[in-house]
């Protein structure tokens, strides 16, 4: 798979687990974690500032976050950084993050000769990736996690300092052909377009033990309560399904981090209840990955109905545990989701989910926990993943004359 990497990387990513937010960025903190095992490496990923103003809200809560904190034995700083509430300084996002760290960059170099970064998101970290490592005389890499449409449409200061961003970077890498291809609209085809999928981690996502009997009338959806995702067509999915066989449940797990979502919980929640589906649905809130994992042992089929998903990591995570899935096909999913493992559907279309659902749950037998499971291993372990990127990195500073 390769051999130790004898670089030092600074990450970036606002995106990244803290004390306060422990489900933000899960995804970029597997990627560390494992690299951490082959590189050596440290971590900033900055929070909010909240003024000391009364009448705040939950943007209060950002205060708690620790200064500097050791996970998996990582070094992860949180330097704060000035931001208005939801997207209002959106385009000046970069400019206050990057002038937050840049002291702190300063001093973790002195101490920490880093020779490479890699920003995860392409705004704002990429920009502070740029001016970091023109600063620095340092290559770096973008790792792109969201999709770059519509959003650059909307926020045309911030897509312009993307874009030329991402004219500087060694490589830009997409988690599915479909994040290159939006960022590719923008920034046109280029060589250093690099697609590298998230991966999961097979030590916490694993099959039921012999004995472990799985509830085939448990139908299990995992992420956030936002509209994007489509649980509302899933709510209506499930009342076509009980209306067929009333024992079926539908468990949601996940919740929100921000107000915004909190309120479309709610909707959520009263619409299951317009459904007639008090008995049959059941909202359990957020949960750790050890817990997602038994539930994913537990159930029948993993279903992820989004209107736009640019991976879709619920779903490598469900088959590591020898759990079929559904998916639509919004971007990501078609990465992931062959009919050996489970079933793709359009978009937006409730009789379409309903019945791939029920199929699935039908031809359970069919999906054999152990073929599932080696499906993710052969494609997306977090150890090969994070080879994988290592080879970029190995490449990017040898761009530079550098030998590593």
């Amino acid at each position: 798979m390769g051999s130790q990497f004898s670089g030092k990387v600074l990450i970036l990513s606002r995106n990244y687990p803290n004390n306060v937010t422990p489900i933000l960025g899960l995804w970029v903190e597997g990627l560390v974690r494992h690299l951490s095992k082959i590189c050596d490496l440290r971590v900033i990923a900055p929070s909010p500032y909240c003024p000391p103003f009364v009448g705040v809200g939950g943007f209060s809560k950002f205060r708690q976050v620790k200064r500097r904190e050791s996970t998996n034995g990582v070094e992860v700083f949180h330097p704060k950084f000035l931001t208005g509430p939801g997207n209002s300084a959106y385009n000046f996002e970069a400019c206050t993050y990057y002038w937050s760290i840049r002291r702190h960059v300063d001093r973790l170099r002195r101490e920490f000769p880093f020779n490479l970064v890699h920003a995860n998101f392409g705004y704002p970290d990429g920009v502070v990736a740029a001016r970091l490592a023109r600063r620095y005389n340092v290559p770096f890499l973008i790792t792109e996690h969201a999709s770059w449409l519509p959003w650059m449409n909307d926020y045309p200061k911030a897509r312009r300092q993307a874009v030329s961003a991402a004219s500087q970077c060694a490589f830009h890498i997409a988690v599915s052909r479909y994040a290159r291809d939006t960022v590719a609209h923008f920034t046109g085809d280029t060589e250093k377009l690099r697609v590298i999928p998230n991966g999961v981690d097979v030590s916490v996502f694993t099959c039921p033990q012999n004995g472990s009997e799985r509830k085939l009338t448990q139908i299990l959806y995992v992420g956030l309560m936002r509209h994007v995702k489509g649980i509302d067509l899933l709510l209506k999915a499930m009342r076509k399904l009980v209306n067929q066989n009333p024992a079926l449940k539908l468990v949601l797990v996940g919740g929100g981090i921000y107000r915004d979502y909190f309120k479309q919980e709610t909707e959520l929640r009263r619409l299951a209840q317009e459904l007639g589906l008090e008995n049959n649905v059941e909202f359990v809130g957020i949960k750790s990955p050890q817990e997602v994992a038994a539930y994913m042992r537990e159930s029948a089929v993993l279903v992820l109905p989004s209107r736009n998903e640019t991976f879709g990591a619920v779903l490598i995570e469900a088959l590591a545990c020898g759990t079929p899935v559904v998916a639509t096909r919004c971007g990501g999913p078609e990465d992931i989701v062959i009919k050996e493992v489970g079933r793709l559907i359009p978009k937006e279309d409730v009789t379409a989910l309903a019945q791939a659902i029920a199929a699935v749950i039908a031809e359970r037998q069919k999906y054999e926990t152990e073929q599932l499971r080696d499906y993710v291993l052969k494609n997306f372990s977090w150890e090969q993943i994070a080879h994988q990127t290592v080879a970029l990195y190995r490449e990017a500073i040898n761009k530079i004359g550098g030998s590593h």
